[in-house]
């Protein structure tokens, strides 16, 4: 019992110190706007706040005239990432999800589970985004959609403005 007590007066006390943020409190540090160009597509702003008191993130991505929002929250230690999509004829909801993650995470892989609002499995969806951290005012995303089979990626890397 007691050296139960001493773990958690550590873990409290690293918390209080000061502990590394884990991959969540990274994409918190994302607050905040972005561009990136895409080719085909040209200049893409991103625009990423903390809602719901700072249990959620917004990330909304694309032109003022045609963008899309995703989600993040916390599930223990894996991030879910709920996505509305924008290039998709009825705009489901596509649900991705890490796996299991501990500490700082430089790059986040999110798989799809599932949808709503998707009609069948070869209508369009992304089905993979992986995110890298690489400083304050970097980061890049590669979301992959696929369709029918086919994959299409877009490769974005924002900087801050």
């Amino acid at each position: 019992m007691a050296k139960m007590r001493v773990a958690i007066f550590l873990a409290g006390y690293a918390f209080l110190a000061g502990a590394p943020p884990d991959a969540f409190d990274r994409l918190k540090a994302l607050a905040g706007e972005w561009e990136a160009d895409l080719p085909g597509f040209g200049k893409l702003t991103d625009s990423i706040r903390l809602v719901s008191n700072g249990k959620a993130i917004e990330e909304t991505l694309g032109t003022p005239a045609d963008n899309e929002v995703s989600i993040y929250t916390r599930d223990n230690n894996r991030i879910l990432l709920t996505h509305v999509c924008a290039l998709t004829p009825d705009g489901h909801v596509a649900r991705l999800e890490t796996g299991p993650l501990s500490g700082a995470q430089d790059r986040l892989t999110f798989l799809f589970t599932g949808a709503a609002n998707l009609h069948s499995s070869g209508a369009p969806h992304m089905r993979l985004v992986v995110m890298t951290l690489t400083d304050r005012d970097h980061f890049s995303e590669k979301w992959t959609k696929t369709e029918s089979g086919k994959d299409t990626v877009f490769d974005l890397n924002w900087v801050r403005r």
